[in-house]
């Protein structure tokens, strides 16, 4: 073989090799590209988020501890309700009692002496009703209807007392003199304690 032969056959064969390199890296492109893609994005979003959070360390932290604070917050409701039985507190009187500012009115129909009334109102976790203001005894004229009820009122020396100790100061007149006061027509009266007659307890409303 000539030196000119020679030169043309090296010539042809290095063509020959840069052809064949070219299609095999053409093949292993298209065989690892999907997993150099994969890769690609996941370097892409971590940069992002790396640079984010570098770039904005304040804002980040104050967001974390935001969501923490709602979290902690959500967790202390969650809680509430629970204790609670999952529903709100709710004020109210039992069932045959009228309820009014507050307070909880039962009218009986059984005839009992004045401490015998006063027995069964704390059975009833109440007491003889105790009527201070002109509009609580207003109610009570309008609930007795015909019938005249014992009061939680009754003279202790000169004074008329209510049964929680605080002196009577109505306007409403008391007529008579005996111990133990009753609801009468618009008006209080006074009895022998021994005397039988229904009786009015009253006391705070309560969870229901």
């Amino acid at each position: 073989m000539s030196r000119e032969q020679g030169a043309v056959y090296s010539t042809q064969r290095g063509a020959s090799c840069e052809q064949e390199e070219s299609e095999l890296c053409t093949i292993h492109q298209v065989v690892n590209e999907p997993l150099e893609i994969r890769s690609a994005t996941r370097n892409t979003l971590r940069r992002f988020l790396g640079e984010r959070f570098w770039c904005h360390p304040v804002g980040t932290a104050v967001l974390i501890l935001l969501l923490l604070v709602l979290v902690m917050a959500l967790g202390a409701a969650l809680a509430v309700l629970a204790g609670k039985g999952g529903a709100a507190c709710v004020l109210g009187c039992p069932f045959d009692w009228v309820g009014h500012k507050g307070v909880c009115y039962y009218l009986s129909w059984d005839f009992r002496s004045w401490e015998q009334g006063q027995e069964r109102c704390s059975e009833l976790n109440a007491s003889l009703a105790i009527a201070q203001d002109e509009e609580a005894m207003d109610l009570l004229f309008r609930l007795r209807g015909n019938g005249d009820f014992w009061l939680g009122l009754r003279r202790r020396g000169e004074r008329l007392h209510w049964g929680d100790g605080s002196s009577y100061s109505s306007r409403v007149p008391v007529l008579g003199s005996s111990q133990c006061v009753y609801l009468a027509d618009r008006r209080f009266k006074s009895e022998n304690c021994s005397h039988e007659r229904p009786y009015v307890c009253s006391k705070a409303q309560a969870p229901l």
